[in-house]
């Protein structure tokens, strides 16, 4: 969501490029909570809130304050948080690669309502829920449960 590659993260998190991909690794054993601490402490000095999990839904990630960013802002987080590529979406849901792409382009023109509310449905079938800006909160995306669901 920042735009960040891993090098620039891990620099304002002050670890190495290796550490941080070593916390990005899922069969990691035990992450360093100092290193996770510093990645966490970097994402919010960068404007983003981190989400905690409840017993209804799963953790996400969203900006901290409202920015007049509209859900389809956020598509390319959701999709990501599936780990879909633009193929991956486009097969499960219908919507054409292309249309996707401008999509999530912010300099889009115009939004095409049918499309976007398919690719809305199919990220909420598969588990990924786009947070709408609060009076006080950006807009975002969380798992829709605690434990992920499958491709």
């Amino acid at each position: 969501m920042l735009g960040l590659n891993q090098s620039t993260l891990a620099s304002k998190a002050m670890i190495t490029r290796s550490v941080l991909l070593g916390l990005e690794q899922s069969d990691r054993k035990l992450p360093d909570k100092l290193a996770l601490s510093q990645v966490r402490d970097a994402i919010l000095a960068e404007g983003l809130v981190l989400v905690d999990a409840t017993e209804i839904a799963g953790e996400g990630v969203r900006w901290a304050k409202p920015s007049g960013k509209v859900w389809v802002d956020c598509l390319r987080y959701a999709r990501a948080m599936l780990g879909y590529t633009l193929d991956d979406l486009a097969e499960k849901s219908g919507v054409g690669r292309y249309v996707i792409a401008r999509l999530e382009n912010a300099e889009r023109k115009r939004i095409n309502e049918q499309s976007a509310r398919r690719l809305r449905e199919v990220l909420f079938e598969k588990g990924v829920i786009v947070l709408e800006e609060e009076v006080d909160l950006g807009a975002g995306v969380r798992l829709r449960s605690a434990i992920r669901s499958d491709r």
